[in-house]
């Protein structure tokens, strides 16, 4: 619309200036019908001249480059979505997954007495129609994983205050035990926690380090904790797996995503895992060991809104997108923490 308009402008500029230079019959100023002289050269009585112009007519044209931060998302889809439900992947994976748990607004989780029932929208509430696990209820917006028996591991920017530990439940293993699940919303007391008080909060870097260890209000049993790799970073090429509570559905197992790199403060690392909003505090984990790597930290906007449909879409970064990665705060800035002792 800018260059439509700048290029009417430079016509008519263009013409007046063609019709004072070869003495074109010009009406007289003040004829019934006809514009007064100065107003023919209204571009230059209103300050605009041929150079002004053309400096806009090159800046319209010229390739816009923008912040790749603001405008793609490294939470996303890396090509084929490779998110699988929990049950459906190898037991020792399952039993990993036991160890993680899903942070709950006390909003949407209710006490029934010898169990708890979470409570909240569809996927399709919030996404496009015909997107995957649309009818699964969304609940937690970030997730942790148990270090020792009553130490709960998650991202800084997930709980900053006592406040966070105080109006947010820890529910573990908010998964779907087969594909005709229709109970995974109701959860037995012994996997609701209840956060006592954040033991060591650490973010820096704009969250290269992004860690923050959690006391329970009880110590949980029959789940163990994860093994860390607090003493070593790990190479680039490195195998991973992601488990967490992906964009708030019950439990999803990513994989086919190895390091790319190793973050310039050697704080944080990157790949083209399959994460969302929730899955932030998940832990990444080295999928020969299962030891974890790293704690799902960074991220931008994961969904983009489609015009088209009027509704919320998934980012898919094919290759040659140029999307920003996703990034995990290593493990091993814990290493330090007193709380952790030999792990």
């Amino acid at each position: 619309m800018k260059i439509l308009i700048a290029l009417t402008i430079v016509l008519m500029f263009a013409w007046a200036k063609f019709d004072l230079a070869y003495g074109l019959e010009q009406p007289r100023a003040g004829s019934a019908g006809f514009p007064a002289a100065a107003a023919v050269q209204a571009p230059e009585a209103q300050g605009v001249d041929l150079s002004s112009i053309m400096t806009l007519l090159r800046e319209e044209m010229r390739p816009k480059t923008v912040s790749s931060a603001a405008v793609l998302p490294s939470r996303a889809i890396f090509g084929k979505d490779d998110r699988q439900e929990l049950f459906s992947v190898p037991d020792r994976w399952r039993e990993i997954g036991r160890s993680l748990a899903g942070k709950v607004s006390v909003d949407h989780i209710t006490d029934r007495g010898s169990s708890w029932e979470l409570h909240g929208d569809p996927l399709s509430a919030k996404e496009c129609p015909g997107n995957r696990f649309a009818d699964q209820i969304t609940v937690p917006s970030c997730t942790g994983f148990l270090v020792k028996p009553d130490l709960l591991v998650t991202a800084a920017h997930c709980i900053k205050a006592q406040e966070d530990c105080d109006n947010f439940k820890w529910v573990f293993e908010y998964a779907l035990a087969s594909q005709s699940d229709k109970n995974y919303t109701k959860v037995g007391a012994d996997r609701v926690y209840q956060c006592k008080k954040i033991v060591a909060r650490n973010y820096q870097n704009f969250g290269d380090i992004d860690y923050a260890i959690l006391q329970l209000d009880r110590p949980v049993e029959g789940r163990k904790p994860l093994k860390l790799a607090l003493n070593s970073q790990p190479a680039v090429g490195t195998g991973l797996v992601n488990i967490g509570n992906s964009n708030g559905l019950p439990l999803k197992f990513k994989d086919s995503a190895p390091i790319l790199h190793i973050k310039p403060s050697g704080q944080a690392f990157d790949s083209e895992m399959d994460t969302f909003g929730g899955d932030s505090g998940s832990p990444v984990f080295d999928s020969a060991t299962g030891e974890v790597l790293g704690i799902t930290s960074s991220g931008h906007a994961d969904h983009f809104h489609d015009g088209a449909s009027n509704c919320r879409q998934l980012k898919v970064c094919q290759p040659g997108d140029k999307c920003n990665l996703s990034v995990a705060s290593g493990i091993w800035n814990l290493k330090s923490e007193p709380a952790l002792g030999a792990n």
